[in-house]
């Protein structure tokens, strides 16, 4: 019995010693090192071989914060000019030893204060003075805010910041020239003035000559857009009172006494009746007009 126990040992000895010969000339790692963790899982193990081949791979590798950067591959810069722009302004060198990231640096904004450019007359687009108003055959008043002298041309010059009136006689249209810049106006026609006359008293075959005489018979008003350039007269026996601008009251003075009436009369029929006439002149633009009326009357 003891001879089998031994012929087993010297069988299983030989084995296990062919078993690690088999192994060693493998190459396999014999040491007692621990290969499992006590979960189960398998034990990290790095060896100088495979500590190499990552050596080999991070020599290769690009590593970037996405983050913050971005690759770029060379064949699309060539063929995007604006793209290979954009990568030059930021300053990002790609190549293909590892990346040298260098901060592109932002330059402050100047701000630039301009001043506020004094434009020399002659070089004005247009000439400002507001709505420009003049009219023919009379007097106009102008203004000149620049600071250099104003044109109406064929007329007047106005010097630098001042007010001058001028007149004007039947142009349609005048030119305003400041530096070099001139700019046209229409004038607008001076109307020819009006008269009326309004009766006031009562007039017939039975009215009283001193009647007439001691009364306002007539109001006269003239109108016109420039009454101060107007010359009026009257004309015919009657005694004329002014009645305020352009405005005028008129009695009958026609007879001194009874006998000038009598005179007037004598081989005429009742109703009687004398005229006055009243004439308006326009000094500057020469218009001229005439109204006329009369008194009716029958007995002294």
């Amino acid at each position: 019995m003891k001879k089998n126990k031994d012929v087993k040992f010297i069988i299983y000895q030989s084995l296990y010693i062919f078993v690690v010969c088999v192994i060693a000339i493998k190459g396999a790692n014999l040491d007692l090192i621990k290969v499992l963790e006590d979960d189960g899982r398998p034990k990290a193990h790095i060896t100088e071989d495979s500590l190499q081949k990552l050596l080999d791979l991070l020599k290769i590798s690009r590593i970037v914060d996405t983050t913050r950067y971005a690759i770029v591959d060379k064949e699309l810069l060539k063929e995007n000019e604006k793209l290979r722009e954009l990568v030059q302004q930021t300053q990002v060198m790609i190549s293909s030893q590892p990346l040298n990231i260098t901060q592109p640096q932002i330059e402050q904004p100047k701000i630039e204060v301009k001043e506020e450019e004094k434009k020399d007359p002659g070089e004005m687009q247009e000439i400002r003075i507001g709505n420009i108003i003049l009219h023919q055959y009379t007097s106009n008043t102008l203004n000149n805010p620049y600071d250099t002298p104003l044109e109406v041309v064929g007329i007047t010059s106005i010097p630098p910041k001042s007010t001058k009136t001028f007149e004007t006689g039947g142009q349609s249209s005048v030119v305003i020239r400041v530096g070099n810049t001139s700019k046209t106006v229409e004038l607008k026609p001076n109307d020819k003035p009006k008269i009326n006359i309004s009766r006031i008293a009562s007039m017939n075959e039975d009215t009283r000559v001193t009647t007439l005489q001691s009364t306002t018979c007539f109001r006269v008003t003239i109108s016109d857009d420039f009454p101060g350039q107007l010359d009026v007269k009257f004309n015919g026996p009657i005694t004329v009172k002014n009645a305020g601008q352009n405005t005028f009251d008129i009695t009958m003075n026609a007879f001194g006494s009874k006998s000038a009436f009598d005179n007037f009369t004598e081989n005429k029929d009742s109703p009687y009746s004398t005229g006055f006439t009243v004439t308006v002149s326009d000094k500057i633009a020469g218009h001229k007009i005439t109204g006329q009326n009369s008194f009716i009357f029958g007995e002294w």
